[in-house]
């Protein structure tokens, strides 16, 4: 009787999951291994091939540009954002000036969605009337085609995602310095430790595993940037921002409608972006104490 009790709470919970998470993913492996083209009139219509949408994908050089500026985004986004956020996180934690404030907008572009963040900078980073390149005429500088220029839109998503993104960074950072013993620091203080010393030798290594898990949570979330890319570029010019989940979008219900070659491909990228998430998690289990 005991056993029951926890199991008929948590069965409606299981069960919802299945629906709404298992059998999707099984049913997208399922189709990955069929012949089902909308456009070809085959909506009630499935043939088995096998493995010839993973042979055909695997030759795709779409797909693996697609991968390329998928992983790009995700080091160059991540890697910033982590800086950044480590930084305003040290001067919140310093209780800097007018710190409240600071504290609300680190919050509030986690408010936005990605959709209404690409949106808005759509309009800031417009070549012409956009905010960015007026400032930028003040003092005289050519403003660039922020979305126009292939060697400069990829950096330009990066930067939308830094302002939406950080805060995230910033709150697990914050928890991480508030965990740190104040006696260790009055410690160090005493033995003449302070300023570089101090971020090094004590906040750093105690900042260890809230910087592990920022950096599990933002990687994993950037590899799915999907709305900023399709709000903002479509993935031009010339699929520099051609990112993995549009590449996918586009073979299926977003253009082609190549229902069995989207889901092999989605079945892919997952198991890379699960491969990544299992090295992460390894590290994170061997670094802990």
């Amino acid at each position: 009787m005991k056993r029951r009790v926890p199991v008929t709470f948590i069965l409606p919970s299981a069960v919802v999951l299945f629906a709404v998470a298992a059998f999707p993913v099984g049913f997208g492996i399922w189709a990955g291994f069929h012949q089902w083209n909308w456009s070809l009139g085959q909506a009630d219509n499935w043939s088995f091939i096998g493995l010839d949408n993973y042979v055909r994908l695997l030759g795709s050089p779409e797909f693996w540009n697609s991968i390329k500026v998928t992983a790009y985004f995700a080091v160059v986004s991540v890697a910033v954002e982590l800086v950044v956020g480590l930084g305003i996180a040290l001067l919140l934690h310093h209780n800097v000036r007018a710190s409240w404030f600071f504290r609300s907008a680190v919050v509030f572009p986690l408010m936005v969605s990605d959709i209404v963040a690409a949106v808005i900078f759509s309009t800031l980073l417009d070549p012409t009337l956009g905010t960015f390149n007026y400032f930028l005429s003040l003092f005289g500088l050519p403003g660039p085609n922020w979305v126009g220029n292939p060697n400069l839109v990829i950096l330009t998503l990066v930067m939308v995602d830094t302002w939406w993104q950080t805060g995230n960074i910033i709150l697990i950072l914050l928890a991480g310095l508030t965990s740190i013993p104040q006696d260790r620091i009055d410690m160090a203080s005493i033995d003449g430790a302070s300023g570089w010393k101090m971020l090094v030798h004590i906040t750093l290594p105690a900042l260890k595993p809230f910087i592990l898990v920022a950096l599990v949570f933002r990687t994993i979330d950037a590899l799915r940037v999907f709305a900023l890319a399709w709000a903002i570029t479509k993935g031009g010019p010339s699929r520099a921002t051609d990112v993995a989940q549009l590449y996918i979008f586009k073979q299926g219900i977003g253009g082609f409608f190549n229902m069995g070659y989207a889901s092999a491909a989605a079945t892919l990228f997952a198991i890379m972006v699960g491969l990544v998430s299992g090295v992460y998690l390894l590290f994170m289990r061997k670094e802990a104490p």
